[in-house]
């Protein structure tokens, strides 16, 4: 053996410990999967379309933390929307009372992180609303402010000029037309951030709206204005609020495979 062969031996001998730790990371990567509940909650308001699903996140080889959840929905024809994880709860307990109704109790959780641990199964209920809306629905809403702050000067706004003035009705008009579900065929893939790498599995899902879905979701538009009204003309005396109750459907999920 030549003092090449030695100096070569020896070179490997040096990359081994970081071959071994590459290996090591990638036989140990966290690997969440994602299992949701059977229907999702849908529906169109003021805050723009919103699915709400349980879901249940189980990890294996290791805790990982994760700090955003969106989810890419895709309809049959095309058209394509996200939805960021805004808000979470969790259920504490479920009792039945002496009528025999389940009754749970939900603590409201910050949606800045959410760390996964191998010992236990993580089940939370998710609302998910699209970030374009919600941008685009505050320059409105801007807009309209500061036409609030005029009509305020140099004494109390009339509310009933100020909600049909022009900068409202830009509000309302968005609103209306930005409503997108529709019937039809939606696939929905998760996507998971976190400041680790990891193995995402069972982030594909589908499900269907038809006529029956999509009729009461529309009919949700006609509620705007009135929910307007009720912000606005709450501290008023005498006013009796609207309090407009929105529609929701509930379509089953179905969980694709995996590809």
């Amino acid at each position: 053996m030549t003092v090449t062969d030695v100096i070569a031996i020896v070179g490997a001998g040096a990359w081994l410990p970081h071959v071994f730790k590459f290996i090591k990371d990638r036989m140990t990567r966290p690997e969440v999967r994602i299992v949701t509940q059977r229907t999702a909650e849908i529906s169109y308001t003021t805050f723009g379309p919103i699915l709400n699903l349980r879901i249940a996140f189980t990890v294996r080889h290791r805790d990982v933390v994760i700090s955003g959840i969106r989810i890419r929905l895709r309809h049959e024809s095309g058209e394509e929307q996200i939805l960021s994880w805004q808000g979470t709860s969790q259920q504490l307990v479920q009792i039945q009372t002496p009528e025999q109704i389940p009754l749970a109790f939900n603590k409201e959780l910050s949606v800045l992180a959410i760390k996964l641990t191998t010992k236990d199964v993580e089940e939370r209920l998710f609302r998910f609303q699209e970030d374009d809306f919600l941008m685009r629905k505050e320059e409105h809403e801007s807009k309209a402010a500061k036409k609030y702050s005029y009509l305020s000067q140099p004494g109390p706004c009339n509310l009933d000029d100020f909600l049909q003035s022009e900068e409202m009705k830009d509000v309302y008009s968005f609103m209306k037309h930005r409503f997108n579900w529709k019937q039809g065929r939606y696939t929905m893939a998760f996507e998971v951030e976190s400041p680790e790498a990891f193995t995402l599995k069972d982030n594909q899902y589908e499900f269907s709206l038809n006529l029956l879905h999509v009729e009461p979701l529309e009919a949700n538009k006609s509620l705007i204005e009135l929910a307007y009204e009720d912000v606005f003309k709450a501290a008023v005396s005498g006013y009796q609020p609207h309090k407009p109750k929105w529609n929701w459907v509930n379509p089953i999920i179905k969980k694709l495979p995996s590809s």
